[in-house]
């Protein structure tokens, strides 16, 4: 008896450990999950506006229009000014796993490389791996590690690493998540030798149809101390917009 009743206390003993592991490995995947539903749309079009801070304090502003269809799972940003850069296009398909370009001085279309993705756009501080965001709970996993507060909101902080169809440019991120709202208020990247590479401050939150969509988005490059801003002007969602975007075929019309 004194032997069963030792592996019965062994295992109940082994079960109250594992608990929390599993426990805490759901609430990740619940939160990511909570994060997307709060802000995917059906469809989203919008007027943005990018301001480069360089690490001298030169600075240069973009304009494009950006339209995205099925939450994240496909989304096109177009240039449209200064006029050296009118034109310029980036694709993502797949949840950000494929990324085009085209140039319209070459008339080229390229796909963007694993190897190219952490190469900055056009000089700012997001890379083509920023541009092809995708949906949180399928690019990362990971852990909570508490809460804290950002600007006075309370927010669940995760520690995350990239899944296999996650971000190529990142070792890991620290995401701060509004508990209330299910919002992304900041994010911290990781090179891939592990040391602290950027920050992106996301603001500006409202609430249309139903989708929380941010007004701002603040990314600083912790390494030289560049920044970038990006704006978003105007807004739409769940519009109708023409599929043929989202091609490889539509890039050079």
């Amino acid at each position: 008896m004194l032997k069963i009743s030792t592996v019965f206390i062994g295992s109940i003993a082994t079960a109250f450990l594992l608990l929390p592991i599993a426990a805490q490995a759901q609430s990740v995947a619940d939160i990511l999950k909570k994060v997307d539903q709060s802000g995917n749309s059906v469809s989203a079009k919008m007027e943005v506006s990018q301001t480069v801070t360089t690490p001298s304090g030169d600075t240069r502003t973009f304009k494009m229009m950006s339209y995205s269809s099925g939450g994240q799972e496909k989304g096109l940003t177009e240039y449209l000014a200064p006029a050296q850069v009118r034109g310029m296009k980036i694709l993502t398909l797949n949840d950000g796993d494929d990324i085009w370009t085209y140039f319209p001085r070459t008339n080229r279309v390229r796909k963007i490389a694993s190897s190219a993705r952490n190469r900055r756009v056009q000089g700012s501080d997001f890379t083509y791996d920023d541009m092809a965001t995708g949906k949180m709970a399928e690019n990362w996993k990971g852990k909570v590690a508490g809460t804290e507060k950002i600007n006075g909101v309370t927010c669940y902080k995760l520690q995350l690493v990239p899944t296999a169809s996650g971000p190529k440019s990142y070792s890991r991120s620290t995401v701060w998540i509004d508990k209330a709202k299910n919002t992304m208020l900041r994010v911290e990247y990781y090179d891939l030798d592990g040391d602290k590479l950027k920050r992106l401050d996301i603001s500006g939150y409202k609430k249309i149809k139903g989708i929380q969509i941010p007004m701002q988005y603040t990314m600083t490059n912790l390494t030289d101390g560049g920044t970038t801003v990006m704006k978003v002007l105007k807004v739409a969602i769940n519009v109708e917009i023409d599929p043929g975007l989202f091609t490889e075929a539509g890039l050079s019309k």
